[in-house]
């Protein structure tokens, strides 16, 4: 049977962040209430509304591993989130998807990878991040509708995603390059089809903006700042994940 991947972590930190309550006991004391039965209520509901938009599919909820491979790429990474306190009963709303629903977790990546690495054709992925376009193959959207992302398509936006970054993730892309920048329109861009092109028209993007890369990354090497980002960006894919070593097969740049 065919399986509807999940990414169950932006909506249950969403969820567990609307159920805080804070309360004032004096003047100078207050304290807040943490609601893990009304979290467990619309988590549940949010799951059981988008299953019944793939009703032939086995659910898996997917869920990120306590250690990031990413850190080790760009030690800045996620940087900008440390500090950001999590819900009170957040750990325990995980613990209870655990408990209640098939779930799958890979050591040291993302839950968003683990989408990218289990999917097969035939099945089916959720996610709220748009990052995940970046994945070839069949989205449920919340609604119910399905949008096909083609590969080519999906080449396109990680590429694009190494050029603009995303600082809420904390990895910065090429300095000067953002979403709307001119170069996207450009025919180069449009007409990129391979790794190679797309990749060589990166490479010149970082090339032309060297002093800004030095300036922001410390490392005039624009090439391997181009590949650090790369492998920050990249939302791993079938057969890149090594199950035996419970590790991440790291993008290589084309050759």
């Amino acid at each position: 049977m065919a399986t509807l991947w999940m990414d169950i972590e932006a909506d249950a930190f969403g969820i567990s962040r609307r159920h805080e309550y804070i309360f004032q006991l004096s003047e100078y004391t207050y304290t807040y209430l943490s609601r893990l039965d009304l979290c467990i209520a619309d988590i549940s509901e949010l799951i059981e509304r988008i299953s019944k938009h793939a009703p032939d599919h086995d659910v898996v909820l997917c869920l990120g591993h306590h250690s990031n491979f990413r850190y080790g790429v760009f030690p800045q990474y996620k940087s900008n989130r440390r500090g950001i306190q999590k819900a009170a009963c957040y750990n325990d709303l995980r613990k209870y998807l655990q408990r209640n629903y098939s779930n799958a977790v890979l050591a040291n990546v993302e839950a968003d990878d683990v989408l990218g690495v289990m999917y097969q054709e035939g099945d089916l992925l959720y996610s709220p991040d748009k990052d995940l376009r970046t994945i070839a193959g069949a989205h449920l959207l919340a609604n119910g509708e399905l949008m096909i992302v083609p590969e080519l398509e999906a080449n396109r936006a990680f590429y694009k995603q190494v050029l603009v970054g995303d600082t809420s993730d904390g990895y910065g892309g090429c300095p000067g390059v953002g979403a709307m920048h001119k170069c996207f329109t450009s025919e180069e861009w449009l007409t990129c089809a391979t790794d190679k092109e797309f990749w060589m028209f990166v490479e010149k993007r970082y090339a032309m903006n060297i002093g800004r890369v030095k300036e922001k990354y410390g490392d005039a090497d624009y090439s391997r700042v181009a590949l650090q980002m790369a492998r920050c960006a990249r939302i791993l894919r079938s057969g890149e994940y090594d199950f035996d070593n419970e590790r991440p097969v790291l993008w290589q740049r084309p050759s």
